[in-house]
């Protein structure tokens, strides 16, 4: 019973703290080294801590440390950033939709690490994210993690692609880095707001590069993506 009143206090003092911390470092230095470690991390590991959650990551070894990927993962429940950002072993940033930064405090923090608000309604907007995107991926060396679901699924199953970051990766030969998150949805499912404590698999997939790979197209990448995400979905649900 405790537990969800703890969560909720450690999420507002974490994120209000961190903002702070932020702007010390230096707002014009979002996605510097210094911000993703010591303040975006450990915000996210605190907020993981405070749901009572155990993470368990497997294959690291796709990951080379100093690249930077389009990471494109499914998405079950508000703790699939908290998880993904404390624990990939990269650092990112995020593609958030622009309903999130209504949040008070929450939006404040959100802007204030560097994360990106996108438009899915408005094109034009849609596509500066998406610009904005690709230069912190090439100027930043800092990888740029999706939802391509464009929002939490409601029964926790993997819902069709939209092709926004698949665009993104295509058109800059940014590589794709698929990771499955398996376990986040009993923890906070969508429309609920109690927290109940479980372990959660991050798995990450070696990564696909667009034009390569033996995806030709973007339809085709898509595909390819999905399959591999549901793949290890089922593969955690009948280990």
């Amino acid at each position: 019973m405790l537990r969800t009143p703890l969560f909720f206090i450690v999420v507002f003092l974490a994120t209000l703290v961190s903002a702070f911390s932020v702007m010390l470092i230096g707002l014009f230095r979002r996605h510097s080294d210094a911000a993703y470690r010591y303040v975006f991390r450990p915000w996210a590991r605190s907020i993981a801590w405070a749901a009572g959650v155990k993470v368990e990551v497997s294959g690291q070894e796709h990951v080379e440390p100093n690249r930077a990927y389009v990471i494109i993962s499914n998405h079950q429940s508000h703790m699939d950033v908290p998880v993904l950002g404390g624990y990939l072993p990269l650092k990112l940033t995020i593609i958030a939709k622009k309903e999130l930064f209504r949040i008070p405090i929450f939006s404040h923090g959100m802007r204030a690490f560097g994360i990106l608000e996108i438009d899915r309604s408005n094109r034009t907007r849609a596509i500066h994210t998406l610009e904005q995107a690709a230069m912190i991926l090439r100027e930043k060396n800092t990888s740029v993690l999706t939802f391509p679901e464009g929002t939490r699924s409601a029964d926790g199953r993997l819902q069709p692609f939209k092709k926004g970051p698949f665009a993104l990766a295509s058109a800059h030969r940014f590589p794709i880095l698929p990771v499955s998150v398996c376990g986040t949805f009993p923890i906070l499912p969508k429309g609920k707001f109690w927290v109940k404590p479980g372990r959660v698999s991050l798995k990450i997939h070696p990564p696909l590069h667009p034009g390569e790979d033996g995806a030709g197209n973007r339809e085709e990448l898509i595909e390819r993506v999905h399959q591999t995400i549901a793949a290890g979905l089922y593969e955690h649900e009948n280990a």
